[in-house]
């Protein structure tokens, strides 16, 4: 049995033992061990992770009441990047924003299952890393140690319980007044035995509008973790019910979780300012040039920041290129990101002959990042999230589906161009627009650029989420500070 989806892959297999290796001509490479066992052994591998799993969930939920909260401490369980990936794409600005600007005097990030997507290995004990004096990173992973290979659901549930239990003896030392998820799915499920373990409240971070991803794809949050939508749900509703602080960055997610089960009351929008690299807010025309080492010195460049997922819809971005090239044979589209649809997308360029018009880079650094979309004559954007509040600040015009929470940002003929969505010829006819119009194309991007830098300073958004937690940490904040006292960057990264 292989076990895959968008974001983590999990090999499970009972029978011969085997490795894969994923190798992309970027020169990205993924590896990941199958985990293997006898056929036989199976029944016995599904019986004893069912039961360790019951054991650890009734040890949480019987624990005895933990001392009182001593000091405002901050536990995240996420399973975006691993500490690794962090440091690599320098992203260190969004985990560090998780402290509030010292509103959490101490912050636990926690990857439970690093290995999952077969960047790194999936076997070995429970890491624990200092980001900084005042930032731990958790990090477990599939399994503890190889001697579970042979019964992989066994090897995962006892690393998981040791998480657990690292977990427990956390919040219940007094260092913790909150717990906040990334996700109300497998994370979901995971803080919620933390916060009933400590006694402490859970909050949760919404970073999409699932059902609207599920509408365009058809494929659950993990299709193969949790197996069904309908699953999903149901877990969706319990976390979203028992949230007592819900943060979205957008309107359209807010409204996803309010239609879930989270209780409007308990909502609030936090944008995605307090994310971003500080390389994002510089002067684009500041910015170190990066066209030399592409090539692509004086062609007309478009750009696009994603991961590769059906969900982001980038494959789209081919044809598009493809109908602009018919007008401008040097255009070129340069598109950062690594995901599932690599290979795919790989083989669509060699058949549609754009070898030397479509380029994919894979994973950058974020100072990498922010010079190209200076670079760029236009940004297309077919589902972006934060990387379109990147592309916004960069002052490059921007053209993007009039989907999710796009027309929240982008003001249509305004400060950048809305079309239909899954329209490529539209979003085509738009970038060769705006390329035969460079006044226009400086107007939109100024105007994108000024609107994010008002609505999406740090300083903003850092007060917006100090209020929302103050409303439900009502005596974590320290005696000595005051929200005007703080340095600017905080954010719900």
């Amino acid at each position: 049995m292989v076990t895959r989806n968008t974001n983590w892959t999990v090999y499970i297999s009972y029978g011969p033992e085997a490795t894969e290796v994923v190798r992309y001509s970027s020169g990205v490479q993924r590896t990941a061990s199958t985990q293997t066992s006898s056929w036989w052994l199976a029944p016995a591998d599904l019986m004893l992770a069912t039961v360790t799993v019951g054991i650890t969930i009734i040890r949480v939920l019987l624990s005895r009441s933990p001392k009182a909260v001593e000091s405002p401490g901050l536990v995240v369980l996420d399973v975006s990047y691993t500490l690794d990936q962090v440091r690599g794409r320098e992203l260190e600005a969004a985990m560090t924003a998780r402290s509030c600007s010292g509103l959490f005097s101490h912050v636990w990030s926690v990857h439970p299952m690093v290995g999952a997507d077969g960047s790194t290995s999936d076997t070995g004990p429970l890491r624990i890393s200092e980001l900084s004096a005042s930032h731990t990173v958790i990090e477990a992973r599939l399994s503890s140690s190889k001697k579970w290979n042979r019964m992989p659901l066994s090897g995962f549930a006892f690393s998981q319980s040791q998480l657990l239990g690292e977990l427990c003896r956390l919040v219940k030392s007094g260092q913790v007044s909150a717990v906040r998820v990334g996700d109300p799915y497998y994370v979901g499920l995971l803080g919620y035995l933390v916060s009933r373990c400590g006694r402490i409240p859970l909050t949760l971070r919404i970073g999409a509008d699932y059902d609207d991803a599920y509408k365009k794809t058809g494929k659950p949050v993990h299709p193969r973790l949790l197996r069904s939508r309908r699953l999903e749900k149901r877990i969706e509703h319990f976390v979203l019910t028992r949230s007592v602080l819900t943060v979205a960055p957008s309107v359209a997610y807010e409204s996803f979780a309010v239609a879930n089960g989270a209780r409007p009351e308990t909502c609030v929008i936090v944008p995605f300012g307090g994310l971003l690299h500080p390389s994002h807010f510089d002067e684009p025309s500041g910015r170190p040039c990066v066209r030399g080492e592409l090539g692509v010195e004086q062609q007309p460049l478009l750009v696009s920041v994603m991961r590769l997922e059906p969900v982001k819809h980038a494959a789209d971005l081919l044809e598009v290129v493809e109908v602009v090239r018919r007008e401008l044979p040097a255009v070129v589209c340069v598109i950062v990101g690594d995901g599932s649809q690599r290979e795919e997308m790989l083989d669509q360029v060699e058949a549609r002959r754009l070898s030397g018009s479509v380029f994919l880079v894979g994973n950058k650094d974020q100072s990498w990042i922010s010079s190209l979309l200076a670079d760029a004559d236009v940004v297309v954007a077919p589902m972006m999230g934060r990387a379109l509040v990147e592309a916004a600040l960069s002052a490059t015009p921007i053209v993007a589906y009039d989907v999710d929470w796009h027309g929240e940002l982008i003001l249509s003929e305004e400060n950048g161009v809305l079309v239909p969505f899954g329209d490529q010829k539209a979003m085509a006819s738009a970038v060769l627009r705006i390329l035969a119009d460079p006044v226009r194309a400086v107007e939109y991007g100024d105007r994108a650029r000024k609107i994010v830098l008002e609505t999406m300073s740090g300083k903003a958004v850092d007060q917006v989420e100090r209020d929302a937690w103050l409303r439900v940490l009502p005596r974590t904040e320290p005696e000595d500070q005051s929200p005007g006292n703080h340095n600017s960057g905080g954010g719900a990264g």
